[in-house]
């Protein structure tokens, strides 16, 4: 395939949308349908497993695909296979994320009969306008990301299957690397969120053109979900939260009241004579307090107090979880 000045724009434009493919279904359209005018389809759709869940987009495609995928999905295998109820679609699925990363005709995992008496193609892909199929597709941690792209005339895409297989292979690796690079992204912010979820410190991820939080103690840059040009996000984490903490050590270590309170002025970082001044007590009544907090709860010293505290669970009958 010869490769003129226009052309080899058009594919380093594609190329560089690629590489910084985020979640916008605007965007994915646009580079859905600069790929599809490239290899002259009559329309196409994307395709990847977004948090557990199948997010599709299309290009002159009619509704017909995302509803049979909306209605055929079954989740995920311990493989990392997407499985369908529909065992035709199913066994093609697990056949080509088994393959791996690389560009196929549909010819590759059924013969065309068995293709038209298939349900994804009798109630998803024939009714949307994409009766013969050839694509690019990106093996992920879990699932996969395809680009698939339809042709009414299957004489047609059997005469320009060459330049068309020429065209995505100069794709495919920006495409595999904008996806496994979404897919990274995706993974890292389920597990930080998570993470976010169990830890006693407020902490909340902020777009990188937002503004700073004013209680936050902590703005850790998080390039790993940088997309593209866009300013790069930080999480933002504030104090403890030194009542649910003293809270939490009054339960578990059956802290009196004064200890209680003495605890949550531990906590906010107090010295034992402004402990005294805010109880309205003795220096030495305060000092008998902190020492009896620091004692029951086994801190020791007053730095290691909220990392006890941050590591108790819930109380019951049987005790508390460390």
């Amino acid at each position: 395939m010869e490769i003129d000045e226009t052309l080899a724009r058009h594919i380093a434009d594609v190329q560089r949308g690629l590489l910084a493919v985020d979640l916008d279904p605007s965007r994915v359209q646009a580079l859905l349908a600069d790929i599809g005018a490239l290899v002259h389809a009559d329309a196409a759709m994307g395709a990847w497993l977004n948090e557990g869940q199948p997010w599709l987009t299309t290009w002159r495609a009619g509704p017909q695909i995302a509803a049979y995928m909306a209605e055929t999905f079954a989740g995920v295998d311990r493989e990392g296979n997407i499985r369908t109820h529909d065992p035709d679609l199913d066994r093609v699925n697990r056949t080509r994320r088994g393959l791996g990363t690389g560009i196929y005709h549909e010819r590759e995992f059924a013969h065309r009969d068995r293709i038209v008496a298939a349900r994804y193609h009798r109630e998803g892909f024939g009714p949307a306008g994409m009766h013969h199929v050839i694509g690019m597709t990106a093996r992920l941690s879990v699932g996969e990301a395809v680009f698939a792209f339809g042709y009414d005339d299957g004489d047609g895409l059997a005469r320009e299957e060459d330049r068309i297989k020429a065209v995505l292979a100069l794709l495919l690796p920006a495409f595999e690397q904008g996806f496994q690079g979404l897919d990274r992204r995706s993974r890292h912010r389920e597990r930080l969120e998570k993470a976010m979820a169990e830890a006693d410190l407020p902490a909340r991820i902020v777009a990188g053109d937002a503004p700073p939080p004013a209680d936050a103690l902590l703005h850790l840059p998080l390039p790993e979900l940088t997309t593209g040009e866009a300013p790069t996000p930080y999480l933002a984490v504030s104090g403890p939260d030194v009542e649910h903490l003293a809270a939490r050590l009054a339960a578990c270590f059956d802290l009196t009241e004064r200890q209680t309170a003495t605890a949550r002025l531990l906590l906010a970082g107090r010295s034992t004579a402004e402990i005294a001044a805010d109880l309205g007590i003795r220096l030495n009544t305060a000092r008998r307090h902190c020492e009896a907090v620091l004692d029951k709860t086994g801190a020791g010293q007053r730095h290691r107090l909220a990392v006890i505290a941050a590591r108790q669970g819930r109380c019951g009958p049987n005790g508390c979880a460390t």
